[in-house]
């Protein structure tokens, strides 16, 4: 198998098991008689942790000079928090099993990002070729254990979470091997590029503002009469897109650059967000959904390109920290304000959305800055 198909075939593993995770453990939860706000607790307070834990993870990536053995690590100790999920009782060590397979889940897409990302620089793979991979397994994890779960109830949900994580890490066993030499550079290293800090601000701002869409907007859909069939092609649509973006954007993505990458992701979060507020017709709809290429891909896309110009040694505490900051905080955050918010609001909590991800266009501009000194 190439290089390409073993990095790859670790990104579909370890995304088929966060698509499952994300989409069916809070379910399986309520089937063990856990109150909603008894999951809320373990899902939130897990996700907070993560924040601190995951960029811990990086810096010792980078100090081992080794990603391959810390992503083994993560793989194994998710396959293990995921197996002992039955055997649990109570919220105090499902808290616990939670947090460490949140982190290691966590963990895992940096690590195996700084890795394709140097592969790639060394001319060894395509990422977003390689990065597709990832996006095709949600995708197809997301549907596939609808459709098994549907027949079984949600009893195997653990289980199909253990052995995707025990596939991720039988596969790490043949990841291609890149060196790096150890070197501790703590939280400060990436955090000394300016360019790299914009680059961060413009995820947490785009990235951040994706939080209504993920948690509200199939209740905004099925709430303005569509059937959970018709949802579930919907947000396919937007995957679909992101998957064309990383396939068979090189050259566009190179042309423009992160600068402009960031600039048309947020000038797509203005759109998008702001006409799903309103909208509710199927056939703009599925033109919004398009949009996803731009407001995911492009922003994930820019960011790759700021963190291929850091130091090699620097570059899994680089993308941890990215995971945490850029992703996970903003997105936590965000979920709980927009929570707050639908009940009375409806599609109108998709307005600070917008707000929200259109400001990094203020950053775009500082970033080509930074990028050119």
């Amino acid at each position: 198998m190439s290089e390409s198909g073993r990095v790859g075939l670790v990104l579909a593993a370890f995304f088929a098991a966060s698509a499952v995770s994300t989409a069916y453990l809070p379910l399986w939860f309520t089937d063990q008689g856990l109150r909603a706000d008894q999951v809320g607790f373990i899902l939130g307070l897990s996700a907070l942790l993560r924040v601190a834990t995951v960029p811990i993870g990086g810096w010792a990536a980078d100090r081992l000079g080794r990603r391959d053995r810390m992503m083994l690590w993560a793989a194994l100790l998710a396959t293990a928090s995921a197996c002992a999920l039955p055997a649990l009782g109570g919220v105090a060590a499902l808290l616990a099993a939670m947090a460490l397979l949140g982190t290691c889940t966590s963990l895992l897409p940096p690590l195996t990002d700084s890795l394709t990302l140097a592969l790639a620089g060394q001319g060894r793979l395509d990422y977003g070729r390689t990065r597709a991979w990832g996006s095709v397994a949600y995708m197809g994890a997301t549907a596939g254990a609808g459709l098994l779960l549907a027949r079984t109830g949600t009893g195997p949900v653990p289980w199909v979470v253990a052995g995707c994580f025990g596939l991720a890490a039988l596969s790490i066993l043949r990841l291609p091997r890149l060196a790096l030499p150890p070197r501790a550079t703590g939280v400060a290293g990436p955090l000394a590029s300016r360019a790299f800090r914009l680059a961060l601000l413009a995820t947490a701002l785009v990235q951040g503002s994706h939080a209504a869409y993920y948690a509200f907007a199939q209740l905004h859909w099925r709430a303005a009469g569509f059937d959970d069939g018709t949802i579930g092609l919907l947000i396919a649509e937007g995957i679909v897109a992101e998957i064309a973006l990383f396939v068979w954007g090189r050259r566009l993505i190179e042309g423009l650059g992160p600068a402009r990458l960031t600039a048309l992701a947020a000038a797509a979060c203005l759109v998008r967000w702001a006409a799903l507020a309103f909208v509710t017709d199927m056939v703009a709809l599925a033109v919004l959904q398009l949009l996803h290429a731009a407001t995911f891909a492009c922003q994930h896309l820019s960011a790759m390109l700021v963190l291929r110009r850091l130091p090699p040694e620097r570059a899994s505490m680089a993308q941890t920290l990215l995971s945490a900051l850029g992703f996970s905080l903003p997105s936590a955050a965000l979920v709980w304000l927009t929570g707050q918010l639908y009940a009375g609001w409806g599609g109108l909590v998709f307005l600070p959305m917008a707000a929200i991800g259109g400001a990094a266009l203020f950053v775009a501009a500082p970033l080509g800055r930074a990028i050119r000194v």
